[in-house]
């Protein structure tokens, strides 16, 4: 009987340290897919961070100081249109020629996808790109995804959010970005308090994809 006893004792023991060692496991595979796909996630918001960098620093070049104020033709939190020569030089891109006229690049930040979530929903944003070369090309895509639909604001010398738009001499930019791949606790979903629900969720949006830069142009400067 002591015998029985022992093994029963020892399977149950050795059930524990299996489960144990089981959870364990995957919690460290959870760890480091979540980590992996968090820095791909990163990698992609500095590449959209730099893209939009390149441009705003482009920002009324080659347009007369006389037309100063009229740069920026759309100013919104989530749309921003300005003007820039950007074949005043060199052929854009190597299509067309070059010339005087003023091109047009334009951001605008417009639903993209929706995760829903028993009671929560989270949206996703696609940040869209167009590049219209006056007589030449235009070009439109999206360049990025996000979850914040209000990313520009405009500031004035002293960093100060403007009162009209022909007083902006850098531009704000916030970008958050979502990781849809994470892993999340599905026992944590189907909990019925809501507040765990959205302390769950609140792992797709993560501090860490927060991306905040101000853009200057000089040639708002002058």
């Amino acid at each position: 009987m002591q015998n029985i006893i022992d093994i029963l004792g020892a399977m149950f023991i050795g059930g524990i340290l299996i489960l144990v060692a089981m959870t364990a496991l995957d919690g460290g595979l959870q760890a480091f897919v979540n980590n992996n796909a968090d820095a791909i996630v990163q990698n992609e918001l500095a590449d959209l961070s730099r893209t939009m960098q390149y441009d705003l620093r482009k920002m009324g070049y080659g347009i007369p100081e006389a037309d100063a104020t009229s740069i920026i033709q759309i100013a919104q939190s989530n749309r921003l249109k300005f003007l820039s020569n950007l074949n005043l030089n060199e052929p854009y891109n190597g299509a067309g020629g070059t010339d005087a006229t003023p091109d047009t690049i334009e951001y605008q930040v417009v639903p993209f996808h929706t995760y829903n979530f028993i009671d929560t929903s989270i949206v996703l944003y696609g940040l869209n790109r167009t590049v219209k070369i006056v007589g030449v090309t235009t070009e439109t895509g999206q360049v990025g995804t996000i979850t914040n639909m209000d990313v520009f604001r405009y500031l004035d010398q002293a960093g100060n959010q403007v009162a009209y738009i022909p007083a902006t001499k850098m531009v704000e930019v916030t970008f958050v970005s979502l990781n849809p791949q994470i892993y999340l606790n599905q026992e944590v979903l189907l909990a019925k308090d809501p507040v765990e629900r959205i302390t769950e969720l609140r792992k797709l949006v993560r501090e860490s994809f927060w991306r905040q830069t101000r853009v200057v142009s000089k040639n708002l400067r002058r």
